[in-house]
């Protein structure tokens, strides 16, 4: 499970990536998806330090993509935004999991971790976009 955070930037990115050229500004965006102003600042803000969006102010403001959308992964937003999904955790409590041989045999948590990560590497915010083309 992703933290919400790292929900709402994937939304914020996937709409502004279907905006294009020019960007939305944050009111837009909170009317659009029903995530607060705040919510909304306080995630563009973190994207904006971590150089995935450029914000104007004033008159013609918004936020627009840094990058090409097609250039942003979900695992990018992860790593940036500190989420523990890109941490391989054991599923039954036992903590940090590693290729060290610690977990018991034919424990499926390593697996299951990569093919997480090998989705989130995969999963572009043009992706997300599109995906966002039906319910937005």
């Amino acid at each position: 499970m992703l933290t919400r955070q790292v929900g709402v930037a994937a939304t914020c990115l996937g709409l502004i990536a279907r905006a294009g050229e020019g960007g939305l500004q944050i009111p837009q965006i909170a009317e659009r998806t029903g995530i607060s102003k705040p919510t909304l600042a306080k995630v563009i803000y973190a994207l904006a330090r971590k150089k995935l969006v450029k914000t104007r102010r004033g008159v013609g403001g918004g936020v627009e993509l840094a990058r090409p959308a097609s250039s942003i992964t979900m695992y990018d937003l992860c790593v940036l935004l500190d989420d523990p999904v890109v941490e391989c955790r054991c599923m039954f409590g036992f903590g940090h999991c590693a290729a060290d041989g610690a977990c018991p045999p034919g424990c499926p948590c390593m697996a299951m971790h990569h093919k997480q990560i090998e989705f989130l590497k995969g999963t572009t915010m043009a992706d997300v976009s599109s995906l966002m083309l039906s319910h937005l």
